[in-house]
């Protein structure tokens, strides 16, 4: 007799194996930045003209960049507004078919007088009226000064104060006028939420990049959390670095950009973990993330090793011909969508086994909830920079399954490369 395996029991079948490894906490978590500039703005507005949003950058792009190679283009989704709940309920289911254990959103706040407070932030804040998307998030403040590097003009109304400054960025000394406290009155509404992530009872907070002038911000919002009710904020931030367990570049002063030092950041501020950041870079272009030797054939136990404070950051792809001029564009993973997807592959099962099985010693928390073991990856949809696990016209969900295979193949074939 023939058994016929129907999709909703495949469907059912990989859900059920998802929720044990919940249970058994065995897998890190796997989280995806999301890029919530999908929709009209006022800052938006004001420095690229009455409506911009990144979509824009992309319909006018051409249909393939430089090489021949077609620039991807949503399908399933389209071209959607994130203030409105469709589209982010479909990310959100989305994110649970395939295996992501979170989105992580970019978080705009400036002290800057300009534009202060919270942009880009509409999403955000209809995700907590109307519950979508329903899956484990995060912030990642991008505490940064916006400079002018899109291939674009800037809108009708804007005039540069600062050669190429769009918008700047100040971090006040201390909470003497309340801003800090505005700002964390802000955040907490989202830290409040059941779906935010936490470590051990903190909130998730990610830094884009390490800004020495935020420390003072830094501490004044952990204070608050504290004072709160919360045990503190656990803060990470980028740096622009390879993971020194799970990529050799070599003589690292060979790079034009010398790589930052994750050693010397954590003894500088008290960051909770560095992220190697999920951008590309001379030093890991056609290049995967590997397994260190010392991890495979049973020596883990005996390494000596001990767990990096740095979450792997991987690339999906990039190619961002839409925001740069065709020929100056930055084609990172411009090849064949089958090599893209293999190199993607390779990145994400070496992050997850090195996270899951390199430190066998380590006595890891039993609750999914409470664990400190993360991988990150850029991005869900970052459209005019080529990377996005979303369906697209090149790639369909092939990312996507990609997530959701490697987790359930390292599940099945557990610690024995």
């Amino acid at each position: 007799m023939t058994t016929i395996i129907t999709a909703s029991y495949k469907e059912k079948t990989v859900k059920l194996r998802l929720e044990k490894e919940t249970e058994n906490n065995f897998l890190p978590r796997v989280l995806v930045f999301v890029f919530p500039q999908f929709h009209s703005d006022d800052l938006n507005d004001f420095l690229w003209g009455k409506g911009f949003t990144d979509w824009d950058n992309l319909k006018k792009s051409p249909l393939k960049n430089r090489l021949g190679l077609k620039i991807p283009r949503p399908t399933e989704l389209g071209y959607y507004d994130l203030t409105e709940v469709e589209p982010r309920r479909k990310q959100g289911e989305l994110a649970k078919q395939y295996g992501i254990d979170g989105f992580v959103y970019h978080h705009y706040w400036f002290y800057d007088t300009t534009h202060p407070g919270p942009n880009i932030h509409k999403p955000l804040v209809n995700m907590l009226k109307d519950g979508h998307p329903d899956v484990p998030f995060a912030l990642h403040w991008c505490a940064s000064k916006w400079t002018n590097t899109w291939n674009g003009q800037v809108g009708p109304d804007f005039v540069f104060k600062e050669q190429g400054v769009l918008q700047k960025q100040y971090f006040p000394e201390n909470d003497n006028n309340g801003r800090i406290t505005a700002h964390y009155n802000w955040l907490r509404q989202f830290f409040k939420h059941p779906n935010y992530i936490k470590v051990n009872g903190k909130p998730l907070l990610m830094m884009y990049m390490k800004k020495p002038s935020s420390f003072p911000v830094l501490d004044i919002l952990r204070e608050l959390a504290v004072k709160d009710g919360f045990p503190g904020i656990y803060i990470t931030v980028g740096l622009t670095k390879p993971h020194d367990h799970l990529l050799d570049i070599g003589d690292h002063s060979q790079y034009k950009t010398k790589p930052q030092s994750g050693t010397a950041t954590l003894n500088r501020y008290s960051f909770d973990k560095v992220v190697s950041y999920p951008n590309p870079a001379e030093w890991n272009e056609k290049k995967s993330l590997q397994v260190p030797d010392w991890c495979i054939d049973g020596k883990a136990m005996t390494s000596g090793k001990k767990r990096l404070r740095d979450i792997a950051g991987i690339i999906s792809s990039f190619d961002n011909t839409p925001r740069r001029s065709y020929e100056e564009a930055h084609l990172w993973s411009s090849e064949l969508p089958v090599v893209v997807l293999e190199r993607f592959r390779k990145s994400l099962h070496s992050a997850i086994y090195y996270e899951a099985c390199c430190f066998p010693n380590d006595k890891t928390t039993n609750r999914k909830q409470d664990d400190d073991r993360f991988i990150l990856i850029n991005a869900m949809n970052e459209w005019a920079e080529g990377m996005a696990l979303e369906p697209s016209d090149v790639y369909g969900r092939k990312f996507l399954q990609t997530i959701l295979d490697t987790k359930l193949d390292t599940i099945a074939a557990g610690c024995n490369l």
